[in-house]
């Protein structure tokens, strides 16, 4: 396999493999093991690498074990259809309380 890969490129025959053939679905593997600001910088790189980051089986593992009690509390309108990154993204949102004079969050950072 290397020896096929030396010669694309250097004689302008064929482009030379770059970080959009690796297939979507390794990235997303390699996903699991990142955390969401990485995730999200790693998306801008490419078309591959941001269908990666939008995978929900990427997200499932950053969510919390308890997050359906989470969204539980909100009415189903609000995550109803969600994928499992837009859940994480609306549990990080700050949540008002004490009529809007203080804020929480469930989590701490919110994948733009």
């Amino acid at each position: 396999m290397g020896a096929s890969l030396s010669n694309l490129g250097s004689n302008g025959s064929a482009a030379a493999p770059g970080l959009g053939d690796i297939p979507e679905n390794c990235v997303a593997r390699v996903f699991l093991h990142l955390t969401p600001p990485e995730i999200c910088n790693l998306a801008r790189l490419n078309r591959s690498f941001r269908g990666a980051a939008s995978a929900d089986s990427v997200w499932q593992t950053k969510l919390p074990a308890n997050y359906q009690d989470l969204l539980d509390l909100m009415p189903p309108e609000r995550y109803r259809n969600l994928s499992k990154k837009d859940i994480f993204a609306l549990l990080s949102r700050p949540v008002p309380l004490d009529d809007g004079n203080k804020v929480r969050r469930v989590f701490f950072f919110l994948c733009h």
